[in-house]
């Protein structure tokens, strides 16, 4: 009955060792992607015409 539990957490750590090793793999790709500017989302709403009722839109 021991080696039962003995395997049972060996077979979890295998488990935990292989997920966190796929996580950094997978977050390692991350760093080629091109980051997106903070300032996007603020430029599209401009441009739609969603903030022409705002105060510093203003002629």
């Amino acid at each position: 009955m021991t080696g039962f539990w003995i395997g049972m957490l060996i077979f979890i750590l295998i488990v935990i060792g292989l997920s966190v090793a796929f996580g950094m793999l997978l977050n390692r790709g991350e760093g080629r992607r091109r980051r997106a500017d903070p300032h996007d989302p603020m430029t599209a709403l401009k441009a739609s015409g969603a903030l022409r009722h705002r105060k510093s839109n203003r002629p």
